[in-house]
């Protein structure tokens, strides 16, 4: 709802037909995801703007409902609305970008992604699915097909937070990309348990794409201890942050997937969601205390794909209407993508809460036959559910239509 108000008047809820008969000092906006935004007028020159702003939000609020119900099938009249086709129901469905997508949650879903890379010289490893490899890392990770994981266990210790080298893409033309930490201080980069980090350049049959410093180089590591002081200390030590965002880009630069709409919702869960990028603490959700913490990693990567979906619009399968919708998403406590800094805590439900949004009544829930109990509980959806939030006519606007055709 969207509320005007001034120090000589009462507030009044503004519609499309609303007549204001004061100037409006602010302009109050109530949103469907519990969110309060204030819109101040000063008297320097905005109030007598004022309430052209105000009639234009309500107008434009007003249009917006009125699509949604047409997009719903209803016509304002008391009539029930025609079933759509069944056909018709599952292309929306996928529309809303949540069928195809991956979240990695699931050991089938990094295999079919393994599957489409064509990586050959890999396999998918459950060595982590209880956490106790690395807590901040995915359950399941893709290494070298000819490593046990016996032998893999032993290369955990020597990097930070334990995230060890895994592969991250594999190029058509036969390039490995990997990522991982920097080495833990005690470590020795040219001990056994880590040699095979030198072999893995081979393991699709070529040299891996990453750069020194950023991602993990197979070449040099012999003579780490001797490198440049830039090389010993990157500036990436724990891998959640800038080798989300470039590892992203590499893939949006190099894969014609990932700049498919449900491409890039996979694209996010794999670097971002299922890597630990700390959402929480970077975009200041949980750690208002601790303001260190806080850095626009994930919104430089919306930025970064803005800037090429603005010089090479054909190439891209979305629009910057769909960069927005994901942008003011990640605001929102409603949805559970950036509500978590880790696999693990999304599982467990071990993060700070937020403040509370789940009503208990007194005596707590009645259960089957009178009996008092606890609620069932409540789950956040993930953000790639757009139907929670927009119309189907706004969904829309996420495709471009003059990108090439959806994989």
């Amino acid at each position: 709802s969207l509320t005007a108000a001034s120090s000589f008047s009462k507030p009044k809820v503004l519609t499309a037909a609303s007549t204001l008969k004061f100037i409006p000092e602010e302009l109050a906006v109530f949103c469907r995801d519990f969110r309060l935004l204030h819109f101040y007028f000063p008297e320097n020159g905005l109030a007598p703007q004022a309430f052209r702003v105000a009639n234009a939000i309500a107008q434009a609020r007003e249009a917006a409902a009125w699509l949604g119900d047409t997009a719903e099938g209803h016509d304002g009249c008391s009539c029930p609305a025609e079933e759509p086709p069944e056909e018709e129901e599952e292309e929306e469905e996928e529309e809303e970008g949540s069928s195809p997508t991956l979240l990695f949650e699931s050991l089938r879903d990094w295999e079919k992604e393994l599957q489409r890379l064509g990586a050959a010289g890999w396999r998918v490893s459950a060595v982590n699915e209880r956490f106790d490899m690395a807590p901040s890392l995915p359950q399941y990770l893709w290494v070298p097909s000819g490593l046990l994981d016996h032998d893999l266990k032993r290369t955990f210790a020597h990097f930070q937070e334990r995230r060890v080298p895994r592969l991250c893409w594999h190029h058509p033309g036969g390039g490995d990309l990997l990522r991982a930490a920097s080495f833990h201080p005690a470590s020795e980069p040219g001990s056994e348990d880590v040699r095979w980090v030198r072999g893995a350049r081979g393991a699709g049959g070529c040299p891996c794409l990453a750069p020194p410093g950023v991602f993990v180089p197979p070449r040099g590591w012999r003579g780490w201890k001797g490198a440049p002081p830039h090389r010993r200390d990157p500036p990436e030590p724990s891998d959640r942050d800038l080798n989300c965002l470039l590892a992203s880009l590499v893939q949006l630069l190099g894969d014609p997937h990932a700049r498919s709409l449900p491409g890039f919702q996979s694209l996010v869960q794999r670097e971002w969601v299922a890597a630990g990028h700390p959402f929480p603490r970077r975009l200041g959700l949980l750690c208002r205390d601790s303001p260190r913490e806080e850095a626009p990693v994930f919104l430089l990567f919306l930025d970064c794909t803005w800037q090429l979906l603005w010089q090479f619009p054909a190439d891209f399968g979305f629009t910057e209407a769909f960069l927005l919708a994901l942008h003011d998403s990640s605001f929102s406590p409603y949805f559970s993508t950036f509500r978590f800094s880790c696999q693990r805590q999304r599982r467990h439900s071990s993060v700070p809460r937020l403040p509370s949004q789940t009503y208990r009544p007194v005596g707590s829930w009645p259960g089957p036959g009178g009996l008092r109990g606890s609620p069932h509980t409540c789950t956040f959806p993930p953000v790639w559910a757009w139907g929670r939030r927009y119309t189907r006519q706004q969904q829309r606007q996420f495709w471009n239509p003059a990108g090439p055709p959806a994989p």
